[in-house]
């Protein structure tokens, strides 16, 4: 027998090996590891507009199905979650009074800095208390920017500006990585939207870059048709700077925004009237501090991600994880709510995803948006949540 008929009859047998054994055992076992990888594949998969195939050509539709019932069982504890901030729920920030140092208040202003690691970096470069502790200012934000710098969480620390209020920190889990993003002056937080409204949309970047802002993360979804829109239309409610814009769509997505307080506020559409910024979409991941979410991934899977929240003091997280890499494939959305809540969270929302996720801060994008172009700068949008620079 050659050797060329001899590889053809091996891959023959494993070919049938596969499709007798490997394969109805991948889909029925109920290994608690390979039940966990099959049901996050579908959900990834079903998560998506134009890549369902990957699941439903391989996978029959009762075990889809199934898996898909945690989305369901979501949707219905989103559907009563609404956030009702009360005065015991505000707590506040650490005062500037003469009482305390210079040095105290800085490290009242980051109560998540580590301060024993923050110390030690201070040590091998003292020039960053020239100027006082006021204006300390770290940006190591660019992929071999590790700064040695940790959170009490023990999270790796990249960017800080004491005099813009601003830490930014890397977070990272076992399947993802991405950027974190903690602003302590909740008053510079704004709804923005692109130039040419409703016409075509603009990169993240722009939208910041003509709003003055430092740093910035896409918002809400957008009209997406066949994959190939032009990002300007919005998906759903949009209000900002006071002036509703679109109305809401009502697609089991909740209405997310934040009032003239800047306390954000997550609920259905009879909330529209008391917000400043707002725009419609969904899941709600924590409202009140309590999960809105079934499951860890309650049927999204594995996306690039982003989220905002708020902590009782008002600082507002801003959440985006890569995706679709071989460096960071993605998280599911209870990963989100699982660091959001880490940090404070009390009310926290997931954003549009996938290709338009992306983070701008100090003047370039600091996370990595994964587009079918590779475009750096992600994909054009209808709006972002942004931080203006203070003056």
């Amino acid at each position: 027998m050659s050797v060329r008929r001899r590889l053809g009859v091996g891959f023959l047998v494993v070919a049938l090996i596969m499709a007798t054994v490997v394969y109805p055992y991948l889909l029925y076992t109920d290994n608690a590891f390979i039940s966990k990888w099959r049901a996050l594949y579908i959900e990834t998969a079903m998560g998506t507009m134009t890549h369902q195939w990957l699941a439903t050509a391989i996978i029959p539709k009762d075990i889809i199905d199934e898996v898909m019932k945690t989305r369901e069982e979501t949707n219905e504890l989103q559907k009563t979650a609404a956030s009702t901030w009360g005065e015991d729920d505000i707590v506040s920030k650490a005062p500037e009074t003469e009482v305390l140092s210079e040095e105290e208040q800085f490290y009242a202003k980051f109560p998540e800095l580590d301060k024993t690691s923050f110390e030690a970096y201070l040590a091998e470069h003292s020039n960053l208390l020239e100027n006082g502790w006021g204006k300390i200012a770290i940006d190591k934000c660019d992929s071999s920017g590790e700064t040695g710098i940790k959170t009490i969480h023990g999270d790796n620390v990249l960017a800080i500006s004491a005099n813009q209020e601003i830490m930014i920190v890397e977070v990272k889990g076992s399947t993802y990585e991405g950027r974190l993003a903690i602003v302590k002056d909740e008053s510079r937080l704004g709804l923005e939207t692109c130039a040419n409204l409703y016409k075509t949309g603009q990169y993240v970047k722009d939208i910041a870059e003509d709003n003055n802002a430092i740093l910035a993360i896409n918002a809400s979804g957008f009209i997406d048709e066949g994959g190939v829109g032009n990002g300007g239309t919005p998906y759903g409610f949009l209000k900002v700077d006071g002036e509703t814009l679109q109305e809401p769509y009502g697609h089991d997505y909740k209405i997310i925004g934040f009032d003239e307080n800047r306390l954000m506020q997550i609920g259905d559409t009879s909330i529209t009237e008391n917000l400043w910024d707002a725009i419609e979409f969904g899941p709600a991941l924590i409202v009140d501090g309590e999960s809105k979410l079934k499951s860890a991934s309650s049927g999204w899977g594995l996306q690039p991600r982003s989220a905002i929240g708020q902590t009782q003091d008002k600082t507002i997280l801003m959440l985006v994880i890569d995706g679709r890499s071989t460096r960071s494939t993605g998280a599911t959305v209870g990963d989100c709510k699982d660091i959001l809540e880490r940090y404070g969270a009390i009310q926290a929302t997931n954003l549009d995803g996938g290709s338009s996720s992306v983070m701008y801060y100090n003047g370039r994008e600091i996370t990595h948006p994964t587009t079918a172009s590779d475009n750096p700068h992600g994909r054009k949008l209808p709006n972002a949540f942004v931080v203006t620079w203070k003056q």
